[in-house]
C-alpha cells in the first residue's frame, strides 16, 4: 500500500492538535467540571521540536476546546511531560486558602551544541482560574538535576493511606518515587525496575501510579492494587518499537513491590502504536487514561496535513483476578460511545463457516464502533478486515484452550524511517477459552481493538492510513471453523461538525 501523496483526514472521534506537532499526553486533571489534557507539542512544525504544553479541555471527553499553550521553553530550558493535580486546601500557599491547579513538569535543557548534552530538573507551574493562565513558581526547580542525565516525567499523587504526596519520576532504568506533605518539598523515598520488566538502550520514561479494586477477586483475595505504568523508548535494538508495559502490585506510599515475576513482560497494549499512557486525577469513581497514537519509530516521517499525532479514545482501566495473575484491562469510556448515534446495523448470526467461507458487511459509514462474538473450533484460523482494504488484518488461531492473536499491517512513502517500520506481522498474545468477542473503533488514521475471553483480554492500537473509510467488516475462515454467534455496527455521521478541533484564544 503507497502512501506518498497520501493526506491525512481529520479523526472525527479522536484528539488532535489544533497544527503542528503533538506527542504525549501531559497534566490530566478533572476540575470543575472539565478534563484538562496538556500534551507535548510543537506549534511551529510538524516533526518533534523544542517541547511546549499544548492545552485543551472537554465536558464530555469527545468534544475538545484548545486553550492558549500553557507553558514554552524559556532560558531554563524546553517544557517535557508531567501530571497536574488539585490542591484543593491550599497546601502550596499558591491559592489564597481556595483551590488551585498545578502542574509539575521536566525542565529538559540543552547545555552544548550536542543535543545529547543535557541536565533535566522538575518544575512546578500554577492556576488560580481553571487553567486558563498559568505562573511558573517562583523557586524552581523543586528537584534540581541529580548528577545523571535522565531524570523526568513526575507523576504527582495523592497517597491518603500515609496522608501525603507522592511524585513517581523515571531517572534511567528505575522509577524513583518521593514523598511531600506541601506539593514542593520532596524527599526521595524508594527506587524501583532494575531487574524488573522489559529493559532497552532506552530510559524508562512517563510513568503513572494509582490504585484500583481486583474485579473478581474472591474470599482470601486481594480487594485492590496499585498498577504502575512505564513507557519503553524505540531503540535499535528493539524491532517492535515504543510501547507501554505495566506493574501490578502493593505501595505503601514509600516502596512499590511487584506481585509478578520480576521477568514477566505485561504489555498495557498488544499493538504499535499506544505510547506514554497518562491518566486523569481527581475523577472520583474511576480511573480513565489516554495515549498518544503513535510510535516513535516512524512517528516523524508518517503522513500529515498540517497537524501529525492524535491520542486514543478515552479508556476506562479496571483491573481483572484472572488464571495468570492480575491484570489490567481496557474499555473506551461511555461518553465516547454517546457520541455514536447514527446508523445502527446488527450482523445476522450465523452457522458454522468453513474454509474459504467468509463474512462480508458493509454499512454507508464506518467511523465508529463494532462488536462481534464468535466460536472456533481447536485448531482453526480466522482473519478479521475491520476497516476497507487489505491493508491491516487480525489473525485468530485457536489451540486447544486458548486463541493466539496476530496482526499484520502495510504501508510504505518514501521515507526510510517509515518504510522500515511501518509495515509490521507481530505476534499479540492470547486469550484464553475459544469463544472471543472482538471490538473495534475506526477513525481516520487509526483503528483500536480490544479482544476479550473468558477473563482475559487483549488490546490492539494501530494507526492506519486508509483514503476512504467506508463500512468494511470482512471475516475470513482460513483455516478448520468458526461461528458467527452475534454482532453490531454503530457508526457516525461523517458531517459532524469539526468542534472538537475550534481554537479559541490560541497564540502561536
Amino acid at each position: 500500500m503507497t502512501l506518498a501523496n497520501f493526506v491525512p483526514q481529520r479523526p472525527q472521534l479522536h484528539m488532535t492538535p489544533p497544527m503542528g506537532w503533538m506527542n504525549d499526553p501531559n497534566g490530566l486533571v478533572y476540575f470543575e467540571g472539565e478534563y484538562h489534557l496538556f500534551y507535548q507539542y510543537h506549534p511551529f512544525d510538524t516533526v518533534w521540536g523544542p517541547m511546549h504544553w499544548g492545552h485543551a479541555v472537554s465536558k464530555d471527553l469527545c468534544r475538545w476546546q484548545h486553550l492558549p499553550i500553557a507553558l514554552a521553553p524559556d532560558e531554563q530550558g524546553a517544557c517535557f511531560s508531567g501530571s497536574a493535580v488539585v490542591d484543593e486546601l491550599d497546601v502550596t500557599g499558591l491559592f489564597g486558602g481556595k483551590p488551585g491547579l498545578l502542574v509539575f513538569y521536566t525542565c529538559h535543557k540543552v547545555l552544548s551544541s550536542d543535543p545529547e548534552d543535557y541536565e533535566q530538573s522538575q518544575c512546578v507551574a500554577y492556576s488560580c482560574d481553571r487553567g486558563r493562565t498559568w505562573q511558573r513558581f517562583a523557586h524552581n526547580p523543586i528537584l534540581p538535576p541529580p548528577g545523571f542525565k535522565d531524570f523526568r516525567d513526575p507523576k504527582v499523587l495523592w497517597h491518603s493511606a500515609t496522608q501525603r504526596w507522592v511524585m513517581a519520576l523515571a531517572c534511567g532504568q528505575e522509577i524513583h518515587f518521593y514523598t511531600s506533605k506541601n506539593l514542593l518539598d520532596w524527599q526521595f523515598a524508594s527506587a524501583f525496575g532494575e531487574g524488573h520488566g522489559a529493559h532497552t538502550q532506552h530510559p524508562w520514561e512517563c510513568p503513572d501510579l494509582f490504585e484500583l479494586p481486583v474485579e473478581g477477586a474472591r474470599n482470601g483475595q486481594v480487594s485492590s492494587r496499585w498498577v504502575l505504568i512505564v513507557g519503553i523508548g524505540a531503540t535499535p535494538d528493539n524491532a517492535f518499537g515504543s510501547f507501554t508495559q505495566y506493574f501490578v502490585g502493593e505501595f505503601d506510599g514509600q516502596c512499590f513491590i511487584n506481585d509478578h515475576s520480576p521477568h514477566d513482560v505485561m504489555m498495557m497494549d498488544e499493538g504499535r502504536d499506544f505510547y506514554a499512557v497518562q491518566s486523569w486525577s481527581n475523577t472520583p469513581g474511576r480511573r480513565l487514561a489516554v495515549a498518544w497514537l503513535n510510535n516513535w519509530q516512524y512517528a516523524n516521517h508518517a503522513p500529515e496535513a498540517g497537524w501529525r499525532g492524535m491520542m486514543s479514545l478515552p479508556r476506562e482501566l479496571t483491573l481483572r483476578a484472572t488464571s495468570r495473575g492480575i491484570q489490567l484491562c481496557q474499555r473506551i469510556a461511555s461518553e465516547c460511545h454517546e457520541a455514536l448515534t447514527a446508523y445502527p446495523q446488527t450482523i445476522v448470526p450465523q452457522e458454522w463457516l468453513g474454509v474459504g467461507q467468509h463474512v462480508l458487511l458493509a454499512s454507508q459509514q464506518a467511523i465508529g464502533r463494532g462488536v462481534l462474538t464468535f466460536t472456533l473450533m481447536p485448531g482453526s484460523r480466522v482473519a478479521l478486515s475491520l476497516q476497507q482494504g487489505d491493508h491491516q488484518w487480525l489473525i485468530l488461531e485457536a489451540g486447544d484452550e486458548d486463541v493466539a492473536l496476530r496482526y499484520t499491517r502495510q504501508g510504505v512513502n518514501g521515507q526510510a524511517a517509515f518504510d522500515n517500520h511501518f509495515a509490521c506481522d507481530h505476534a499479540a498474545g492470547s486469550i484464553d477459552g475459544l469463544t472471543v468477542t472482538v471490538e473495534w473503533w475506526c477513525d481516520h488514521g487509526s483503528l483500536e481493538i480490544l479482544v476479550n475471553g473468558d477473563t482475559q483480554q487483549r488490546a490492539i492500537t494501530q494507526v492506519s492510513f486508509i483514503s476512504q473509510i467506508k463500512g468494511s467488516l470482512d471475516v475470513k475462515v482460513l483455516e478448520g471453523s468458526a461461528r458467527l454467534l452475534e454482532g453490531n455496527v454503530v457508526s457516525r455521521k461523517e458531517a459532524v461538525a469539526q468542534e472538537k478541533n475550534a481554537v479559541t484564544s490560541c497564540t502561536y
